[in-house]
């Protein structure tokens, strides 16, 4: 057991210290480059001589939308991977010393990621890991593919006053993010029973982010529908004279691969018997790079109360309590774990729960994302004559991600099997009940561990 400990702990220090974890921050720099294509390179305006310049009426709005969804992006991919709930350290395989032999009781083996009033015992020890996959594929209900941001003309008229009193001031870019994200998580875990009643964890979770995508910018031209001509366009097919108001960029970048924000947990058991009543305390230290989305760069404190009562061979349980976010960006989550472990057969446990994560804050980090912009269109003919008249007012959103609050609520459906009383394996889905945050379609992890 001592040299398994040691090789375990050895293990663990070498990933820790030697995996890689400086990266470039490919979000940001990807937006950067984005935005450099579509309004430094290709953009073209009224004036050929300044046709490579006047991109920069539209850089402002660029700007205001980096704010709005890069820093978004990576504070919510960095909560998503930093909060996702770790393997029960519910041993499920318990022993008999009635007859004066160790005789192993193949009880239910416990939930997957939510935890009983129950802890392992003095002297044991379990370690393993899970392995995640999570295709970030809807933000607050939204796909991905079809995240839209209105880049406006900047007002270079009557200086903020009134957008659109120049037909350039109002012709708009729309920019199609088609963004793709995904992130495979590693976690080693290994929890040891320090007495009867407390348990200590740690889990190293080691991340990759893959991002790609073919992103495009559209003109919705007022001055060619309003006037003939586009006053800004991306240059002209064969003919000369039809102007190209779409342009694209692509991106499939390598994966940012790092280490994430790492766990220590305390679980400590008030109640064994009848009613198991337990709290288990979870720290994440800001191990994880926060400008590559591997960390939120913060330490998140979680409490837990855990209740559990095993009624033949089904065990419901419920987990409730608060997790304290460090980012003032991300809010503080009232959170619980409702469900329940039922024994199959012997050595095979189904488990089910809802796991849900509940905003308590007003901050929010895509704040801005709801906001519109107002245009005034005046009449081109008659504003070259001098009369200033007014044909519409449109309002706009800046972009169409949904303005709603990131309530978490998911179920999890899952499978344990000990084909012996040492070793269990894993598998696990779940699965979105609601359209809050940055969430895959479904998350599927597997995982395998080691009892002593």
């Amino acid at each position: 057991m001592k040299s398994t400990l040691h090789y375990s702990l050895f293990l663990f220090c070498w990933i820790f210290l030697f995996a890689p974890n400086q990266l470039d921050a490919q979000i940001e720099a990807e937006f950067k480059n984005l935005v450099d294509k579509f309004l430094r390179e290709d953009i073209s305006g009224p004036d050929a001589l300044d046709s490579n310049n006047h991109g920069e009426h539209f850089i402002p709005a660029a700007d205001k939308a980096q704010v709005s969804l890069v820093d978004a992006l990576n504070r919510l991919v960095a909560s998503n991977i930093s909060s996702f709930p770790l393997n029960s350290t519910t041993a499920g395989v318990s022993f008999d010393f009635s007859t004066g032999q160790p005789v192993s009781i193949r009880e239910s083996l416990g939930p997957i990621f939510a935890e009983t009033g129950k802890t392992l015992g003095k002297g044991k020890m379990n370690f393993g890991f899970n392995y995640t996959l999570l295709n970030f594929s809807k933000l607050r209900g939204l796909d991905t593919r079809e995240i839209n941001f209105n880049f406006y003309h900047q007002d270079v008229v009557e200086d903020g006053k009134v957008l659109g009193d120049s037909p350039n001031e109002s012709d708009v870019m729309n920019v199609n993010l088609d963004l793709n994200l995904d992130a495979n998580i590693f976690v080693f875990y290994l929890t040891a029973g320090i007495t009867e009643n407390l348990d200590i964890s740690v889990a190293l979770p080691l991340v990759s982010l893959t991002l790609s995508g073919n992103p495009t910018a559209t003109f919705s031209s007022f001055t060619l529908a309003s006037g003939g001509t586009a006053n800004h366009n991306f240059g002209f097919e064969e003919d000369g004279v039809s102007p190209i108001l779409t342009s694209s960029y692509t991106y499939d970048k390598r994966p940012i691969t790092g280490i994430g924000d790492v766990a220590v947990r305390l679980k400590y058991s008030f109640l064994q018997e009848g009613l198991n009543f337990g709290a288990l305390l979870d720290a994440r230290l800001p191990t994880g790079s926060k400008e590559n989305s591997l960390g939120t760069g913060e330490t998140n404190i979680r409490l837990l109360a855990l209740f559990s009562k095993k009624i033949n061979d089904f065990t419901p349980h419920l987990n409730v309590g608060y997790d304290y976010r460090g980012d003032e960006f991300d809010s503080n989550e009232f959170e619980f774990a409702l469900g329940f472990d039922q024994k199959i057969t012997s050595g095979l446990t189904f488990a089910f729960d809802v796991l849900g994560e509940i905003d308590t804050d007003v901050s929010d980090a895509l704040t801005t994302t709801s906001n519109t912009t107002t245009i005034t269109d005046f009449n081109p003919r008659r504003y070259l004559e001098g009369e200033k008249q007014w044909e519409s007012t449109r309002i706009l959103s800046d972009s169409n991600i949904p303005d709603i609050k990131d309530h978490i609520i998911n179920a999890a459906f899952g499978l344990r099997f000990a084909p012996s009383d040492r070793l269990q394996v894993l598998g696990n889905i779940l699965v979105p009940l609601n359209d809050g945050g940055l969430r895959p379609d479904f998350a599927m992890t597997f995982g395998l561990s080691l009892s002593l």
